[in-house]
């Protein structure tokens, strides 16, 4: 038993001594003098640090990395945790694990800690627990990183007002940045490059932030870029689940080739998403499960809302989606939007949907461009917007005046030729053009049936009506000439 004893206690010596923790009295180390205290925990050659066991830097006590075109090379399953202040003042520096196969655990970042990520390559780590509400990473990039420390993203935030600029994100299992949905994070993220995040393909975003408490968490001029084979991952998403006030700024970014493109959820959510490029954002391709442009969705009793404006919206199975008790202003309404948003090519089904107001709420959405690079009408615009007209149950979207209108002085004329053959038909005819534009088939009711463009010369039509009376309106260059359709 003592011979037992003895060996135990040199084992859990041997531990003990094999990790180091600063003193916590104010001293300041970089790599070089941290390796001189602990050689065997950071052993140094030439301007590589090799990481062999956990490092803590207590509160107090400071670990500046200065040392430029050095690396940090970090052992499987070791950690970093820093209670007191990292700085970086290198030009270039890189952490890494010692193994790419075999990641380090990763770097916890204390509550009350102060942390300045700049000029870094960050990767093959188990991620960054950041608990400081003091967090800056400028200029630095984040790949490759795999669940360890942390599992909800690369970097994952509990609380303040971290800040994350000029930063890349490149391939990591895991969303980019996240946060709890019962916490409160204010995040500014701007001017960053994300492409192909969460690899696991679990369903989560790249950004996948919750609730902003009392601040505003804003995503600006970012660039987000989808892997399509990734089906499950959206590009950004800043939702209040939990009733968590969440106010929010999205502006100025380009998401393209994720399942959906920019998410806000719940009643508690308000701000605006203005002046974004959303394009090809259906890499699912499944409509039931999401695809659309902007999205935004709540339960309860009714919000503030969000205001929506300037954005550009194209390729997707939905343009906008307002969904449960949510409500928004796309152009003309409380919140002061200016519209401007413009539309194109959203759709499934054979069917576009530019906006679908899937709730009972009346909608404002003047002064937008439903149908990019066509002179519309309001019965075109009937045809992409789903609202109280399609559904009873459904509020009424107020969509006029809009843009890229058919101009009033665009008149019937003979001098603009078109050619319809076989008619009757079996709803599928051949339709010669004079020039390219775009055609609106209607019922004897005016229901639209069937809406698209044209090229000049020969095209095939097909519509999947019964038999009856149609009316159809070729329109080109603001002018126009209607045809009655016989379907038999």
């Amino acid at each position: 038993m003592k011979k037992l004893s003895t060996l135990f206690l040199s084992l859990t010596s041997l531990l003990l001594f094999s990790q180091f923790t600063s003193p916590g009295t104010g001293i300041s180390y970089n790599l070089n003098s941290l390796s001189a205290v602990a050689p065997t925990v950071l052993v140094k050659t030439g301007t590589v640090y090799q990481m062999t066991a956990n490092i803590t830097i207590a509160p107090g006590d400071t670990l500046l990395m200065d040392e430029n075109d050095a690396k940090l090379k970090i052992d499987a399953g070791i950690q970093l945790t820093i209670g007191g202040i990292y700085n970086t003042t290198a030009t270039n520096f890189l952490i890494t694990a010692t193994n790419p196969a075999a990641i380090f655990k990763g770097i916890r970042l204390e509550e009350g800690s102060e942390a300045t990520f700049k000029n870094t390559i960050l990767e093959y780590g188990g991620g960054l627990q950041v608990l400081t509400e003091t967090f800056l990473m400028d200029n630095c990039t984040v790949r490759y990183f795999k669940s360890g420390l942390v599992t909800g993203a690369a970097i994952n935030f509990s609380r303040g007002n971290p800040v994350v600029t000029n930063s890349k994100f490149i391939d990591n299992d895991l969303p980019a940045v996240g946060s709890g949905a019962n916490v409160s994070v204010a995040l500014e993220f701007t001017n960053n490059y994300l492409s192909g995040n969460t690899k696991l393909n679990s369903n989560r975003p790249q950004i996948n932030m919750g609730p902003s408490g009392s601040g505003t968490t804003k995503v600006l001029n970012n660039t987000i870029i989808g892997n399509r084979t990734l089906t499950k991952v959206g590009g950004i998403s800043v939702s209040s689940l939990l009733g968590v006030q969440n106010k929010v700024q999205i502006e100025g970014n380009t998401v393209t080739d994720n399942r959906y493109g920019i998410t806000v959820a719940g009643n508690a959510s308000t701000g605006s998403i203005s002046n974004n490029i959303l394009t090809n954002n259906n890499a699912e391709n499944i409509p039931s499960n999401g695809g659309s442009g902007i999205s935004i969705n709540g339960t309860g009793s009714l919000g503030a809302g969000i205001k929506i404006e300037k954005n550009q919206i194209r390729g997707h199975l939905w343009g906008i989606t307002i969904i449960g008790t949510m409500s928004a202003d796309l152009g003309g309404g409380p919140l002061g939007s200016v519209g401007e948003n413009v539309f194109k090519d959203n759709g499934n089904g054979g069917q576009l949907y530019a906006v679908f107001n899937n709730t009972a709420n009346p909608v404002n959405a003047t002064n937008n461009c439903w149908r990019e690079d066509e002179l519309s009408d309001d019965a075109m615009l009937e045809a992409v917007i789903s609202h109280k007209v399609d559904d009873a149950a459904l509020g009424t979207v107020n969509f006029k005046p809009y843009l890229c209108a058919l101009p009033l002085a665009s008149l019937e004329t003979k001098n603009l030729q078109v050619n319809i053959y076989p008619n009757p038909s079996n709803g599928t005819f051949n339709l010669n053009s004079e020039k390219t534009g775009n055609i609106l088939i209607t019922d004897i009711s005016g229901k639209v049936v069937y809406s698209g463009n044209v090229v000049k010369g020969k095209n095939t039509i097909s519509v999947k009506s019964g038999s009856g009376i149609y009316f159809m309106v070729y329109q080109a260059e603001g002018q126009r000439q209607s045809t009655k359709l016989i379907i038999k």
